[in-house]
Order: structure tokens, then C-alpha cells, then sequence
């Protein structure tokens, strides 16, 4: 935290420089930056407020405020919708918060091209909008579309409901605008979405959480609105025959635009019949005879693997409510946490058996209900569950170690301890089970060749470094 006499003083300074409405210093105001969705001991919300909170316009106006940080070398957050929950919001080290909210302007739209051009602030569900006034669409429909950022987005690597056909948002980079910590603005490249010369910038900012530079804007390849769309669900007896199905139409040759796995608390609500447990969620979207063909193969393969299909009207009906559910789920707050790791496809149900059977309840904890098993089917598959954390005496160090023990499963298994949610940090010291000690060195070196004062996010993201890496304890 910075002491009275210099706060005043970068204050003043910001001012003068944004105007004073671009300014935030009053307690009340400072509060809401002092937390995110990550889960902390109940004395601990809102221990960490930042000194002081910006509100750029510009690329330019960003610029002014990190070169008035570096000079005093005082830590930066980059804030975009706030709907993080792993703690990479949280100014543990105090600083200024320069919140993207006033930055949302499309500056340019090619439809020849296929691309567009945005500031980092305007959010997911605001550029669909004014995308398909246009004919196109982003196509990254992450869970918390409504208020995540395209900034954001990018910071964390968001995951996208639509990965199977349109990759996720860091497969859409054509280029970035970043303002780097002493101030210089670098744009990564020309806007194409491929290139074999220099070095690949903008993919060393995809999911640093903020702590190698801030982006102001982005170029992102774009999509004509398909001529149709059609949904498809699949009941089943249980989760298991359900994915072994789904694994069957992965190595198919049908391309879906992205495909859910879910057991939930009560599946009539998705108008599953009686004794069928489990619901295959898949969406298609392109030319209408395309669509059919696929629909149409998959349709067969779900009957043969001893599936029972809604009804097509059922189906675009139920997969609507799915996709608020699935929307929804990932936005709630309350007494309960998420894992989202991923594993091997063939590692899926050892990872789930050892997690419900062993780790949780070694440590007291239960599942949300309708949240046990949530598996994403095809290349880019997460393993999704949300539980309870205990309500009782040391129930929040037991929700810690059972975090612990979920990593080094996820490790063993040959996966990643977060598929999209980013580290923060919640999983901030478990990432030395998931890299060498080299891997870390390096990444070390990357965050000091950008940073070498160490004041973009810090304590963020890379484990804490005592005089070196820390010990790597291989998974049990």
C-alpha cells in the first residue's frame, strides 16, 4: 500500500492527467475492487482495496497511468467484467486498478476481411450484439458472456461453449494492442490471423492474467451468421454409456459447433424420460444441408448407443434452458467453489471416481446438486464440477487442501489443473506440479523481461519465488 503523502501525490497526478470523474479514491468507491469471485476466509473479503482506481478512455490514457506506476514503481491491475474467480482481481499488494468499463468502442468491422477491432473493455454480450447487426458473429460463448470482457477473456484463455468448430477466443487473435510496463504501447502484428514471420507476441498474453502488459485492443477473426442452427439432445441411463457415445461422435467426422455432458438433479426438467439419468448436449450451426447431414448421423449414433432423442421442438427448447443453466451456474456465489481441470479422454472417469469417491470425501465436502459430473466432449474437454465448502471449523482449510489433492489428481492423470479459469491465485503455487523447474525459470524470465519491477499484477499467476523455485513435490 502506498503511505499518505505519495498517494496524494500519483493522485494529483491522475487527475490533472484524466480529469478528475476518471478517479477513484473515496473508501466506498474502493470497496467493490477489493474482492472477486475467488473464495477466501470470511475475514479476509475485502482485507486488500486498492490505493486507487482509473476509469481510461484510451489506449493513450492507459498509457499515462502505467508511466506514472512505473516511475514509482506501484503495482497495476487490469480489471475487465470482474466475474473471476480465482483471485487475480484482488490487489493483494494495493496499487491502482485501471478499469477497462469506459473502454468499449468497435473501431473497425471487415466483413471482407473477416475480422474486428475493439478496445479491451466492451464485453462478450455487447460485441455479439453489434456483430450481428452486421451479419457475423464472435462466436465466444463463455460461461459468463453477459459481463466478461474481451480483455478479459483474453487475460484468463476463457474457454467457449462453441470450441469445437470455432476454437476459443485465443484461436480468433489476429492482433493486440498492449500497453507494456514502462509505458510503451506494442502492437503485435498486422491483422491476420496467420503469419510464418516474427514471433507469435500476442499468444504470450493469452492467459497472463495481467501480468506481462495491460491490452487496450484487440483484432479477433469473426464468422458470418450460419443459415442454420440446430440442436440435439441425447438421454441416457447414466453418465458413463453417455460419454462413451459422445467419445464415438468425437472421432466421428461430424463437425458440431461445441457438445455438453451433464448428470443433472433432476433431468425431467430437461424432459428426459423416466430411468434416464444423463443428458448429451450437442449444437450444430452452418448450411442447411450441412446441418441436417449432421444432425441426422448423430441422431443415429445416439438411438445405437442406447439413447432416446427429444423430439427437435423439445430439443431447441431444452437446449435454451441448458445454456442459461450452463450460464448461470458458472455466475453464482455463494458457500460453494468449481473445479474445471482437464484430463485425458480416457482419464475422465478415473478422475471423477477418485475425486467423489476419495478426495471429497476425505475432507467433508459434497457436490452441488445437478453439479457432479460436467464434461465439455471434444478437443478442447474440460472436467467440470462445482461443491460445497464446509460450513465449520476448519472447513476452509479443508476446501484448501481439497484443492491441493485435486491438482496433483489432475497432474497424475496427465492433465491441467485449470482448463479455463485461469490461476490468480487460487492454484498459484500448485502450478509447480504442473511445470518443471525449468518450465517456471522461464516463465520467470518472460514475466521479468516485461516486467522487471514487477509491478503488472503481481503475486499473481507464477508461484512465489523465496530466492528460487519452489520445490516441485510430484503428484501422489
Amino acid at each position: 500500500m502506498m503511505d499518505i503523502v505519495l498517494r496524494e501525490k500519483i493522485k494529483g497526478a491522475l487527475i490533472v492527467a484524466l480529469g478528475e470523474d476518471k478517479v477513484l479514491w473515496k473508501s466506498a468507491d474502493l470497496l467493490p475492487y477489493a474482492a472477486d469471485g475467488f473464495r477466501m476466509r470470511p475475514e479476509e473479503v475485502f482485507k486488500h482495496p486498492p490505493d486507487l482506481v482509473v476509469l481510461p478512455e484510451s489506449t493513450s490514457e492507459v498509457q499515462v497511468v502505467v508511466k506514472v506506476a512505473a516511475e514509482h514503481k506501484i503495482p497495476l491491475l487490469p480489471k475487465g467484467g470482474g466475474s473471476n474467480r480465482t483471485g487475480m482481481l484482488i490487489p493483494i499488494h494495493g496499487g491502482i486498478v485501471i478499469d477497462t468499463i469506459k473502454m468499449t468502442k468497435v473501431l473497425e468491422v471487415s466483413a471482407q476481411n473477416l475480422y474486428v477491432t475493439v478496445q479491451a473493455g466492451i464485453s462478450l454480450k455487447e460485441l455479439e450484439k453489434h456483430l450481428a447487426g452486421q451479419g457475423l458473429a464472435l462466436n465466444q460463448e463463455q460461461g459468463s458472456a453477459k459481463v466478461a470482457t474481451v480483455g478479459g477473456a483474453i487475460s484468463t484463455a476463457g474457454f467457449s461453449r462453441k470450441y469445437q468448430k470455432y476454437g476459443t477466443i485465443s484461436d480468433r487473435i489476429m492482433s493486440l494492442e498492449v500497453v507494456l510496463a514502462d509505458g510503451s504501447v506494442l502492437r503485435t502484428g498486422p491483422k491476420i490471423l496467420y503469419t510464418s514471420t516474427g514471433y507469435r507476441l500476442h499468444q504470450i498474453f493469452v492467459g497472463a492474467e495481467g501480468t506481462l502488459g495491460l491490452i487496450t485492443e484487440a483484432t479477433l477473426r469473426v464468422e458470418p451468421i450460419p443459415e442454420s442452427t440446430e440442436e440435439l439432445l441425447g438421454f441416457y441411463d447414466d453418465i458413463w454409456t453417455a460419454y462413451e457415445a459422445a467419445l464415438r461422435m468425437t472421432g466421428s467426422c461430424v463437425t458440431f459447433v461445441g457438445a455438453e455432458l451433464v448428470e443433472p438433479a433432476d433431468p425431467t426438467i430437461y424432459g428426459s424420460p423416466s430411468g434416464k439419468k444423463a443428458v448429451l448436449c450437442v449444437s450444430f450451426e452452418g448450411t442447411k444441408g450441412e446441418v441436417e447431414a449432421e444432425v441426422d448421423s448423430v441422431g443415429r449414433l445416439v438411438r445405437e448407443t442406447g439413447g432416446v432423442l427429444a423430439s427437435k421442438d423439445d430439443a431447441r427448447r431444452l437446449f435454451s434452458e441448458f445454456t442459461l443453466q450452463w450460464c448461470g451456474d458458472r455466475a453464482l456465489i455463494g458457500p460453494e467453489d468449481e473445479t474445471t481441470a482437464h484430463v485425458p479422454a480416457g482419464m475422465v472417469r478415473e478422475f471423477y471416481d477418485t475425486l467423489w469417491n476419495q478426495i471429497m470425501p476425505k475432507y467433508g465436502m459434497d457436490p452441488v446438486p445437478g453439479n457432479r459430473y460436467g464434461i465439455d466432449i471434444g478437443r478442447y474437454s474440460m472436467s467440470y464440477c462445482r461443491f460445497f465448502i464446509p460450513e465449520r471449523e476448519h472447513g476452509w482449510e479443508d476446501y484448501r487442501s481439497a484443492l491441493v489433492d485435486v491438482a496433483r489428481l489432475a497432474i497424475a492423470l496427465g492433465g491441467s489443473i485449470s482448463s479455463c479459469t485461469g490461476v490468480g491465485l487460487k492454484n498459484r503455487d500448485e502450478m509447480a506440479f504442473e511445470f518443471s523447474e525449468v518450465a517456471l525459470e522461464t516463465m520467470w524470465k518472460i514475466k521479468r523481461a516485461f516486467d522487471p519491477d514487477n509491478i503488472m499484477n503481481p503475486g499473481k499467476k507464477l508461484p512465489t519465488r523465496t530466492g528460487g523455485i519452489p520445490k516441485r513435490t510430484p503428484p501422489s
